[in-house]
């Protein structure tokens, strides 16, 4: 049985861009594409996922 999490061991995303750009280019070399959303997924180790969607501001996707 495993214990509940205490305050260190909560997920904390923090309040600084985590990604930039508004362009991805594509493995197989086609011409870039425009990115239209950025995701963090968090897997559980009871299979679960929650996924947080990240926000387009100032030219960079950060989080909620």
């Amino acid at each position: 049985m495993t214990e509940p999490p205490s305050g260190d061991d909560v997920l904390v995303v923090p309040p600084i861009p985590l990604a930039s750009g508004s362009m991805l280019e594509p493995e197989d070399g086609g011409p870039p594409v425009r990115i239209t959303t950025v995701e963090v997924v968090v897997s559980t180790e009871d299979g679960g996922q929650l996924r947080i969607p990240l926000s387009h501001r100032h030219g960079a996707w950060w989080a909620p």
